[in-house]
């Protein structure tokens, strides 16, 4: 059995129990990095007005006493949260990736993103809407880092200093020049031809560029399905699964919902363009499902595979979790997964049926009900 992971953060600035969020029984995983506490020590002191960029479970907002937190995800917003009650210290302000952090810095701390073209767009961003002069650090774990990455700031940013790595973590740190160097990435956009639409998808979105394979398959599939009253689409990227169930006539009501700022937005304006006059469409913009109270006929969902940079079917897991509670009597989830994620298991503890709809190489579609 492995052990729970540490939960006490100690460095330069004290002392803080962190926690992950989302979590689960024994949490083998922290909620810093090594790339986190070297941020920490380069930036030792917490009286500066400081922005933090990326913050998964605020393991730099609170030691650092951010003035606000930039951040893309709704589940880092809710880690701050709960980790900033757990510590009895005020949460810093969340500050969406869809808004300009225009807000008064001496200093930005930014832990690399995944995704590097969101990570020029936020380079691009911050260069020009910061004051010249403002300091930028950052870091990420060497395993996760681009070739590219200090390429990628010096054309937005100019000079950057590359400092010595440790722990397997690695720092970077400029000057913010005042204006953007580079022009900031645009949004990415494909033409779907099941569904005759072009779909478009901004920096931080899954699969902004084409039409995935795990998508082209639930599509087909979801071709052959019965009209319903209501469909769920969970996590929904840029939106192409509810947008099908329009196109198809699957339901005249769609709720699109994702923990990405980008995602909500991209998947609101793709289901704006597909809009019928008897559609309705609504987005929910959070932990999937939570705080929803409605229940559907019918959720589709293509779900993350990834938890930050690791391969882990946790978050597709918790999904699942929360369809089981979100369907209506007679209801039913489309899954698709990759063929190596074995999400039997959890479909026949949650529900009564569950079946393969349509299979390939690398992806199945499940289909699962309580009755």
């Amino acid at each position: 059995m492995v052990a729970p992971a540490l939960t006490r953060l100690n460095c330069p600035q004290g002392e803080f129990e962190l926690q992950r969020y989302p979590s689960r029984n024994r949490e083998p995983l922290r909620a810093w990095c090594a790339a986190d506490v070297l941020l920490l020590e380069a930036t030792k002191a917490s009286s500066v007005n400081t922005l933090v960029v990326n913050d998964d479970h605020g393991a730099l907002s609170l030691p650092l006493s951010a003035s606000a937190m930039w951040t893309d995800s709704a589940l880092a917003a809710e880690a701050l949260a709960q980790n900033s009650s757990l510590n009895d210290l005020p949460s810093p302000k969340v500050i969406w990736s869809t808004q300009l952090p225009r807000l008064p810095v001496d200093r930005i701390v930014l832990r690399i993103p995944k995704q590097l073209p969101y990570f020029e767009f936020q380079l691009a961003q911050l260069a020009t809407v910061m004051p010249a002069g403002t300091q930028l650090l950052c870091a990420g774990m060497d395993k996760h880092l681009s070739p590219h990455t200090a390429a990628l700031m010096e054309q937005q940013l100019g000079p950057v200093e590359r400092h010595r790595g440790r722990q397997k973590a690695r720092l970077f740190s400029a000057t913010l020049p005042g204006e953007a160097k580079g022009p900031a990435p645009s949004e990415a956009s494909y033409h779907c031809d099941l569904i005759d639409q072009k779909l478009t998808g901004l920096a931080n979105v899954f699969s902004r560029e084409k039409l995935d394979p795990g998508s082209r398959l639930m599509l087909e599939t979801l071709r052959r399905a019965e009209p319903v009253a209501s469909v769920a689409d969970l996590a929904c990227g840029n939106g192409l699964l509810g947008i099908a169930a329009l196109h198809f006539n699957l339901a005249s009501s769609v709720l699109f919902a994702d923990e990405s700022a980008m995602a909500i937005a991209s998947a609101r304006a793709n289901a704006a363009r597909a809009a019928r006059h008897d559609s309705e469409a609504a987005f929910h913009l959070g932990d999937g499902l939570q705080g929803i109270e409605r229940k559907f006929d019918l959720i589709v969902c293509n779900p993350p595979f990834h938890l930050g940079h690791t391969v882990d079917d946790f978050a597709g897991r918790r999904l699942l979790q929360q369809a089981a509670h979100s369907l209506l009597p007679g209801g039913s989830l489309l899954l698709v997964a990759n063929r190596h994620l074995d999400y039997a298991p959890s479909l026949q503890r949650l529900f009564k049926h569950a079946e393969v709809m349509a299979q390939n190489a690398k992806f199945v579609v499940w289909r699962a009900r309580h009755s």
